[in-house]
């Protein structure tokens, strides 16, 4: 445990924002922890381009949208985690401080009252997910192959027909195949499927929508998915 305790280097980001954004940033966070996704997990469920969630936690992207709060909670099935308590309020410097110590990635909060006195809002951690996510060689390949199991379902029950978002296809996955696979496996196996038409069966598109979707090819029949699903997944 001391290697939690040794002095690492400290990221730090700075925003000038609410007590409402940041509580945002808060409850969102702790809902990715509570269900331990990574934060390229959960963008993935968003739709959103991989480093999307990162980049909100670092205030590099600052996104209120409603759209984006809608898809979260879909993604975390229940209708409400934003804390109400702060609208009006104005915007005060906040900086979000990161750092790593051993195989855990420490996130702290914290808001400036003035120009030296500042308050802790909240600290999380996570084990590191590039460890976490990879720690078993042969679960991370049960997993797989159960994503993989579970996405040529898809293709036979038709469920890539239609444009269909990241976090439905996520929630099919788990009815389809009754065992737990982190979302990370299951997106780096359904991207092996997606390409230019005539390259891979399916593509992904985002058009008007708030997030990606996941579609067939115009013209892409079965049986042509299932010889490139087959021959994709047996490399």
């Amino acid at each position: 445990m001391s290697v939690l305790f040794e002095d690492s280097n400290v990221e730090k980001y700075t925003a000038e924002c609410s007590l409402t954004y940041s509580s945002f940033i808060y409850c969102m966070m702790l809902n990715r922890l509570s269900r331990g996704y990574s934060a390229l997990e959960l963008s993935f469920l968003l739709g959103q381009d991989d480093d999307f969630i990162r980049n909100m936690e670092r205030f590099d992207v600052m996104d209120f949208s409603i759209e984006l709060y809608g898809q979260l909670c879909r993604v975390f099935c229940h209708t409400n985690f934003l804390q109400h308590q702060h609208h009006g309020e104005p915007s005060l410097r906040h900086e979000m401080h990161s750092w790593k110590a051993g195989d855990t990635i420490f996130y702290r909060m914290e808001c400036y009252k003035s120009d030296y006195e500042s308050i802790v809002l909240f600290q999380l951690c996570e084990e590191d997910p590039a460890v976490s996510k990879y720690r078993y060689e042969n679960s991370v390949k049960d997993r797989q192959q159960a994503a993989q199991d579970g996405i040529t379902e898809m293709f036979v029950h038709q469920c890539f027909d239609k444009p269909i978002e990241p976090h439905r296809l996520y929630r099919q996955l788990e009815s389809l195949i009754g065992v737990g696979v982190d979302p990370v496996h299951f997106k780096t196996e359904l991207d092996k499927l997606v390409g230019r038409k005539g390259k891979a069966p399916l593509k992904r598109t985002k058009r008007r929508s708030f997030g990606y979707r996941y579609v067939l090819h115009p013209g892409v029949n079965l049986a042509a998915a299932l010889d490139f699903i087959t021959d994709k997944f047996n490399k």
